[in-house]
């Protein structure tokens, strides 16, 4: 598999689940969760707090292959609805030191209703959305519906490619889903915790308004396990799906893309 894949947008999709656009020297991250455990530890479910620490390796794995002038957080940096935890403001802190000297964009996610006190000495614009200048691409959480042309990448979804294997079990990877035509490109969570909409499933099932009514048979799948890997259409992989879910664990496994002329089978 290939570690990162370019887009003929001079987009690049990054194996440690983010976006890179060379036009605008720009890296972009969405649905941190930061402070999730703690969210959950309030509601007595035992989890340790885990997910930082992975955020930050592939974080700095990113600044060091790129080193981009300019980052931006795609929504839901913080996890909790109704207040700042201690958790949030430290973990926030801990991200945004990491990208100090850097121009931070964040744009506003659903969870992010009191991110601003967090921020609020700190040199960062938080905006419902951002268009790039040079690419002209545009960035929107996706959790309310927002007017744009062109180029849109959405988060919010946490796209996953969710299937069973031939045992039974279930499998879960992250993904990107690239839809050309209709000019549309959904980033997963950079959380490792944030898994959502199984992309395979119908789009009335989708989370942001602007993609229910968005026929995505044609979007093309982006696998994340140990680099980036073209599955195919989002059409096929429903196909394959209702006939055999192992179909699918035999393209990830042999690093293959599906070809409707030679399907693949044991």
């Amino acid at each position: 598999m290939e570690k990162d894949i370019s887009l003929s947008e001079g987009i690049k999709l990054c194996a440690e689940q983010a976006i890179y656009i060379r036009a605008d020297d720009t890296l972009a991250i969405c649905d941190l969760h930061l402070g999730y455990e703690a969210a959950l530890q309030a509601e007595h479910v035992a989890i340790p707090r885990f997910q930082l620490e992975p955020m930050l390796e592939n974080l700095e794995k990113l600044l060091a292959r790129y080193n981009p002038e300019r980052v931006i957080i795609n929504g839901d940096m913080k996890h909790e609805f109704s207040k700042n935890k201690s958790q949030e403001w430290d973990e926030v802190e801990t991200i945004l030191d990491m990208l100090a000297y850097r121009e931070v964009i964040i744009v506003r996610g659903n969870h992010d209703n009191f991110l601003q006190t967090i921020i609020a000495r700190q040199n960062i614009r938080m905006m419902d959305s951002i268009t790039l200048p040079a690419s002209q691409i545009t960035f929107l959480h996706g959790h309310k519906k927002i007017d744009s042309s062109g180029m849109r990448i959405f988060a919010h979804e946490h796209p996953v490619l969710r299937f069973r294997d031939e045992v039974g079990a279930q499998i879960t990877l992250p993904c990107f889903l690239y839809d050309e035509a209709n000019q549309i490109l959904i980033m997963p969570a950079f959380s490792p915790l944030a898994s959502g909409t199984n992309i395979i499933s119908p789009e009335k099932s989708f989370m942001c308004p602007d993609l229910r009514n968005v026929n995505l048979a044609s979007a093309r799948v982006f696998v994340i396990q140990d680099g980036v890997m073209e599955l195919g259409r989002v059409s096929n992989l429903r196909e394959m799906h209702d006939d055999a879910s192992s179909e699918i664990e035999t393209m990830i496994r042999n690093r293959r893309r599906f070809d409707p002329e030679k399907p693949y089978t044991e």
